[in-house]
């Protein structure tokens, strides 16, 4: 029940400070390996850090699946504390790991990769967020 309510409660957060941006595309150049290289591809395998899901149950045994409402999102754990990503997994690229609030009872904050500077995995997408009142950039 408290998942379901959490998963709520983050669907409408989000879908009120989300703007649209899309997923990298499969029409852009490819001669620019460096680029691919350096952002990564958002893991295939259901269940790891950063993989797509929709509901937590895709994500076990992670603990969370953020999303903004209607759209999949990745699988991830929480931080260490609010501001030590020590004990999240390593990013698929050059993305900044980052704690992101996502709005938990206990103040808890999860893992996530941040793509104000630097794109996002192919596979996932940038998205404006508001995360505790901040307006960040987020992977998803």
């Amino acid at each position: 029940m408290a998942r379901a309510h959490f998963a709520a409660l983050l669907a409408v957060s989000l879908a009120l400070a989300c703007s649209a941006r899309p997923v990298d595309s499969d029409d852009e150049d490819e001669s620019d390996s460096t680029d691919i290289d350096e952002a990564g591809v958002q893991p295939s395998e259901q269940g790891t850090m950063y993989s797509a899901c929709g509901t937590s149950a895709e994500c076990a045994p992670l603990e969370f699946c953020v999303f903004p409402q209607g759209e999949t999102g990745f699988c991830t754990a929480a931080c260490a504390s609010p501001t030590n990503s020590s004990n999240c997994a390593g990013a698929p690229g050059n993305q900044e790991l980052s704690c992101f609030d996502i709005g938990l009872a206990d103040d808890r904050q999860v893992c996530a990769l941040d793509c104000a500077a630097t794109p996002c995995p192919r596979g996932m997408r940038c998205e404006a967020v508001n995360s505790g009142g901040t307006a960040r950039s987020i992977c998803f």
